[in-house]
């Protein structure tokens, strides 16, 4: 389904003044990614690894993280508190400040590892929806920001093109092995 600006799934477009801002990737907790993606962010806001008050760190060697921290809002919500809420150059400060349609700031989040997860589970799907919408697709390389942080100097990645969740330096911006992009999410 597409998430529209009246904050409703459709099918289709229901008319009126609607716009679509995100295709819905996970019904049970009822999220949706945003249409576009950022430029290539680090994960840190300036080029010192900093370890995030209130955030546990994740080091899940089952590789489920479904016991790590998994509510991205709430997780981007810590990082921004610690770096703050401008969107210059780090992730989760850019989906904080996100805003499409009528959602406010602070409505958009970075998702938690285990909820880019579930977005790779369901990536035909996305990437079909999204193209119906005028949307970027999800990428084949690259690696997308989680708001999951494993340690001082790494937070996670979803690796776009091994299809997996792993590592990375938070202040790595080097593209020599596909950028580093931040894809939004909303609770709807």
């Amino acid at each position: 389904s597409v998430l529209y600006s009246d904050m409703q799934c459709y099918d289709a477009h229901p008319g009126g003044d609607v716009i679509p801002i995100g295709v819905v990737f996970d019904t049970n907790k009822r999220l949706a990614i945003s249409r576009q993606e950022s430029v290539s962010l680090s994960w840190v806001r300036s080029s010192v690894s900093v370890d995030i008050a209130d955030l546990d760190n994740c080091e899940d060697l089952n590789l489920t993280y479904q016991y790590c921290e998994v509510d991205g809002k709430s997780n981007t919500q810590k990082i921004v508190a610690q770096f703050g809420s401008d969107k210059s150059n780090y992730a989760a400060g850019y989906c904080y400040n996100y805003t499409i349609g009528d959602t406010p700031k602070g409505s958009w989040f970075l998702p938690s590892a285990l909820e880019l997860k579930t977005l790779w589970d369901n990536k035909a799907a996305v990437n079909a929806t999204l193209k119906t919408i005028g949307g970027t697709i999800i990428r084949n390389s690259g690696y997308y920001w989680s708001s999951t942080e494993e340690d001082v100097n790494y937070a996670l990645v979803l690796d776009l093109e091994e299809s997996l969740v792993n590592s990375m330096a938070k202040t790595n911006l080097n593209t020599a092995f596909g950028g580093k992009y931040a894809r939004c999410a909303i609770a709807y």
